[in-house]
């Protein structure tokens, strides 16, 4: 289960030896359509399968909606398991503070790398309320990225701070041309939706390029990037972007990758340089 910022998602995986899982069902909830209840929860548990699951995991952006599914968690017999610290995920994290990163960025690198770039550098782009444009080098080390708003934020903060702007809907905006927005716009709905996508498009093919340019330069990065794409914009971005994956939900992937592991290592800071990394001791 992924609590984002404006949509709550649930997955069932099953995971098969290794490091392979393969998504049964993932469905989505708007946070504001949550019944706070116990309900919610079954009947969606019930829908997908007559089979309890095994075991269940947790993480999210959004506290108040993570901690409200921890405390109603309606399995007793089924352990919740809450990824919370960049502790908890088998990746470096080569950042000036690793324990303020939000967690859906370090699980969406980790299963970048797991499911496309085990040998290659990974640019993970999150396209939801906010979009993140982040690097996952072939170490399997987080380097950062970028963070701006997202499709829905860009479009309400248009509409809700200027005083004539209609507020546009963001859901599937790209699909809804072949080529994407015609330009140029030729009233204001077309004129904010043709700025909404190209520019978003704009702006992450921009930082895609320079993180590519900084994998090279200051990584050592040989093979070509993969581009990763999720989040509810991700499908709209990823046909126009070379080299490039969709992958729905990619949060919940790396969950399961996680709880996918016989064991779980613990996990020890450790200083290089000045930079901290969490990483696992396979000793």
């Amino acid at each position: 289960m992924d609590a984002g910022n404006t949509r709550t998602k649930f997955g069932v995986f099953v995971c098969q030896s290794g490091q392979s899982v393969t998504a049964e069902s993932i469905t989505a909830y708007v946070n504001a359509d949550l019944n706070l209840s116990t309900d919610t929860i079954e009947q969606w548990l019930d829908q997908l399968t007559p089979d309890r699951p095994r075991a269940a995991v947790i993480a999210g952006s959004n506290p108040e909606v993570r901690d409200w599914i921890i405390r109603l968690w309606p399995i007793p017999d089924v352990s919740l398991t809450v990824v919370d610290s960049f502790q908890q995920i088998p990746i470096g994290v080569d950042v000036e503070q690793p324990a303020a990163v939000g967690i859906d960025r370090l699980l969406t690198a980790f299963a970048a790398n797991q499911l496309f770039a085990r040998e290659q550098a990974a640019i993970i782009i999150d396209s939801g309320t906010a979009t993140t444009v982040d690097l996952m080098t072939s170490d399997g080390v987080f380097r950062g990225g970028s963070i701006l708003p997202g499709l829905r934020l860009s479009a309400r903060a248009l509409h809700e701070y200027t005083a004539r702007l209609p507020l546009i809907e963001t859901d599937h905006l790209g699909e809804q041309f072949s080529d994407g927005p015609p330009m140029p716009g030729r009233n204001t709905e077309k004129a904010i939706t043709a700025g909404l996508f190209w520019g978003q498009l704009g702006a992450v093919k921009e930082l895609s390029q320079r993180l590519e340019v900084v994998a090279k330069s200051k990584f050592a990065e040989s093979k070509s990037t993969v581009h990763v794409l999720t989040g509810g914009g991700g499908r709209q971005l990823a046909e126009n972007l070379p080299n490039a994956v969709y992958v729905d939900s990619l949060a919940l992937y790396g969950l399961a990758l996680l709880n996918n592991y016989e064991t779980q290592p613990e996990f020890q800071p450790w200083v290089c340089d000045t930079h901290w990394f969490s990483c696992l001791d396979w000793s």
